[in-house]
């Protein structure tokens, strides 16, 4: 059985933030095995754990730091910004939309 992910023996975490979410399917052309489009005109993370109000995650150790990951394509071309890729360990983001202060 495979061990589920989690931010204790993952590298990095996915967030992304559905409710603004603008349904350009950038990220489903991209990344179709990550995302999905809904029929709400939303596209939806798959295997993304709903945090509520819209807020999904999901953790993985996929290499991020390869510019040809398709996670990673998906959120630098998010134009409405709402994918963010961001190492666990040193809290650096590494994909999508820079970090709010």
């Amino acid at each position: 059985m495979e061990e589920k992910l989690d931010e204790k023996n993952s590298k990095y975490i996915v967030e992304y933030d559905r409710t603004n979410c603008i349904g350009a399917d950038m990220c489903t052309f991209v990344d179709p095995e990550n995302f999905k489009m809904n029929e709400d005109g939303k596209a939806d993370l798959v295997k993304g754990e709903d945090k509520g109000d819209g807020q999904f995650v999901r953790f993985t150790n996929e290499n991020m730091e390869d510019m040809g990951s398709p996670l990673r394509r998906a959120a630098d071309s998010c134009p409405a910004a709402v994918i963010r890729i961001t190492e666990i360990a040193t809290g650096r983001r590494v994909a999508g939309a820079p970090e709010r202060k």
